[in-house]
């Protein structure tokens, strides 16, 4: 396994922060190539200030503030030796005061000083470790010829990341297993099953991998939700130009437990086909706060809306639903999906999300790399 640290310049990050992270021992490592980061010295301090972002023509309640989260916008503008961008952005609070972070599609390499990158090819998935303000990048391979975190059996299947929990003193992963369909353009793949990594939660090696759901139907691990004495497992299936939201749960936090899935009215020992909310994303989130339930999803088939919705329940009616921001990147080719919220960063209440930007011209992210990295917003009065 790679391990790839990664440092920022301290200065500038540290200006946007409320506070000071936390700084913990990392876990001793063979040695490795290091890069140092710095932002743009063309620009101002202020460059690094959560700065108010403009809610143009109206898009979002004007009580809703919402601002450009600088602190994370810059950790994730990487240069080179490791990680330098990717799409899902899944994140963990690990028991030692770190942050796991779960990458799709990635890419290594380094940063031209234009932005750009030269041609590689794409990891399908890999780890990155934030102890502070310390990035360390985690896959298989070497550094000339690297492999994703984890892969199938099955060479002609890969895994994509789906949410992950802390189990029994591990680290619980769910995994989407995908084959390519043969088919041409870009959406020429296809779920075969769903499989749960159990990781090391010192030093991130895999003891093993356990198949699931071999029903790809529905994809189960898209959201976890740990409430009480159960973890809930929100899953999406699709149909043309609909997703939608199903729910299964598995008793005492542990994912590797039997599980149990909701048919409108009760919880029964197969997948059902019964929906608890229409027209969400494939990856999204439900996080708790107080009594209440929220869904947070962002508008599908490429929409630039993010919404957020509210229950008193993890099954659903998510009600109230509204916009809490609109993407100004969404412009020709350019396109965002699949907002995550990020409760772990979140120091006074704001709500901090992120979504990814991508471009259906591949060459658009070997020309400029900021289109294929997560984008940052931190919330304020979101409830």
């Amino acid at each position: 396994m790679q391990r790839i640290i990664f440092l920022i310049g301290l200065p500038c990050l540290l200006s946007c922060t409320k506070d000071d992270p936390v700084r913990l021992p990392i876990s001793q490592i063979q040695p490795q190539d290091h890069a140092i980061y710095q932002r743009d010295s063309t620009q101002s301090d202020a460059f690094c200030e959560f700065r108010p972002l403009a809610n143009a023509k109206g898009c979002w309640n004007n009580e809703v503030q919402v601002y450009e989260d600088c602190h994370y916008n810059l950790l994730f503008t990487r240069y080179g030796n490791g990680w330098t961008g990717s799409d899902a952005t899944y994140s963990m609070p690990l028991p030692n005061g770190r942050i796991l972070w779960m990458f799709g599609d990635t890419f290594l390499g380094t940063v031209q000083a234009d932005r750009s990158r030269k041609g590689g090819g794409l990891l399908r998935n890999t780890l990155v470790i934030q102890d502070g303000d310390e990035l360390e990048t985690l896959y298989k391979g070497s550094n000339a010829a690297p492999k994703a975190f984890v892969s199938p059996t099955n060479q002609d299947e890969w895994y994509w990341p789906l949410d992950a929990t802390i189990s029994d003193g591990k680290i619980q992963w769910m995994l989407g297993r995908l084959e390519n369909t043969m088919e041409s353009g870009m959406w020429s793949f296809r779920y075969t099953g769903f499989d749960l990594a159990i990781l090391n939660v010192d030093d991130y090696s895999i003891e093993k991998i356990i198949p699931k759901i071999r029903d790809p139907d529905i994809s189960y691990g898209s959201c976890l939700l740990e409430d009480g004495e159960y973890i809930y497992i929100y899953g999406i299936s699709s149909r043309p130009f609909r997703k939608r939201a199903h729910l299964a749960r598995a008793r005492g936090g542990n994912l590797n437990a039997d599980w149990t899935f909701y048919n409108g009215t009760d919880w029964v020992n197969q997948p059902s086909d019964f929906v608890i909310q229409q027209g969400v994303s494939d990856q999204f989130s439900v996080i708790k706060d107080g009594n209440l339930y929220y869904l947070i999803t962002h508008e599908i088939i490429f929409g630039k809306k993010i919404f957020i919705a509210e229950s008193d329940s993890p099954v659903g009616p998510f009600r109230n639903i509204r916009v809490l921001y609109c993407t100004p990147e969404s412009v020709g080719n350019i396109f965002t999906y699949n907002t995550f919220a990020h409760p772990e960063l979140s120091e006074n209440g704001e709500l901090r999300l992120s979504y990814n930007i991508n471009s259906f011209d591949f060459g658009d992210i070997f020309r400029d790399v900021d289109l294929y990295r997560p984008k940052f917003i931190s919330i304020e009065n979101w409830k």
